[in-house]
């Protein structure tokens, strides 16, 4: 049986210490799968989530990492049309590897003109960002979103989609140097987080935004709970203060908001294929367009997996995996 090359973690950990390259067996597809050889894979938050053993669900151990990447169909097994061989696909598991088998129905095929490299980093945060703004307001054109951790690659995806769409957005940013950048995207105002936030917020005639995007938690999430018009909602994606979210009275009683959870990976297990396809269609529209282009902060080989991984959690833009030609 041939191997192939593959990060792997047999504990959970520090992920720089837990996970590494190996050689693993890999069998011929069966009915209703493909093989791909994968090109490229980020490293996500949510990839060094599951190495520590911290994310919304556990896998059997062994395992490989990566919650998204993009490669090419190879060859098919039984029942699966043929043509999908030569098409670039994005993945949605185990992607860290040189090649492996897929069900057909879990691929998302890559429009042609958008390359390997670029279509890696979206199937995860921009199809978040385009339903966090969708799914939770009726949002008109004119009207502002708030939302914290801005510079991330949902909050940059978000800035970009809010744009295309006529909405504005209200950026929260943990450091003052970041609002250039941000503005340069399309941000319409950038503030800089902490306890007088609230009084250096004030939108033109009194304006509050009517949904709110929150993916640090904690006291956070509580002020950025404070800028939103009454009856709006706040949406909870992320955590990465690892603080719970706290929600004043006030809040639920007098101010009549609304508090909601999002996790991507739920919301497409119960999509219709038709959902689904509409979602990435127009993630796909927009990167043709020169949206969703990541900040990268390094390439790195499979056997260079650990160095890749302690990189990424240092943040500062994205890591990407070199996983074939």
């Amino acid at each position: 049986m041939p191997t192939i090359r593959a990060a792997r973690y047999h504990r959970t950990g520090d992920p720089s210490q837990v996970v590494r390259a190996e050689e693993v067996a890999l069998e011929d597809p069966n009915p209703g799968e493909v093989r791909v050889r994968m090109l490229w894979a980020p490293v996500n938050p949510a990839d060094l989530n599951m190495l520590e053993g911290k994310y919304g669900e556990a896998r059997p151990l062994p395992d490989v990492p990566g919650n998204e990447g993009c490669g090419r169909v190879i060859s098919v097994g039984e029942g699966v049309d043929t043509s999908w061989i030569g098409r670039h696909v994005l993945v949605d598991s185990m992607a860290w590897r040189e090649e492996g088998n897929w069900p057909v129905e879990s691929l998302v095929a890559v429009p042609a003109g958008i390359d390997a490299r670029r279509a890696c980093v979206l199937r995860v945060n921009p199809p978040t960002a385009w339903c966090l703004v969708h799914l939770f307001a009726d949002l008109q054109p004119g009207d502002w979103i708030a939302q914290n951790a801005a510079t991330s690659a949902v909050g940059r995806a978000v800035i970009e989609i809010a744009k295309d769409r006529g909405w504005k957005t209200l950026n929260v940013v943990r450091r003052p140097a970041a609002a250039d950048e941000l503005r340069k995207l399309g941000a319409d105002a950038v503030v800089v987080d902490g306890p007088e936030m609230s009084e250096a917020t004030a939108l033109p005639g009194d304006v509050k935004p009517r949904l709110g995007l929150n993916a640090v938690g904690g006291s956070a999430a509580t002020r950025l709970a404070g800028l939103l018009a009454e009856g709006s909602t706040l949406v909870t994606y992320g955590a990465m203060s690892k603080e719970a979210l706290k929600i004043p009275n006030g809040f639920l009683i007098f101010r009549d908001l609304n508090f909601h959870g999002f996790w991507l990976t739920r919301w497409l297990r119960a999509a219709s294929p038709s959902e689904r396809d509409a979602v990435f269609g127009e993630v796909f529209r927009l990167a043709a367009h020169g949206c969703f282009v990541p900040q990268v902060a390094g390439e790195f080989s499979i056997d260079d997996i650990s160095q890749a991984v302690k990189r990424a959690a240092e943040g500062g833009g994205k890591v990407l995996l070199r996983l074939g030609d």
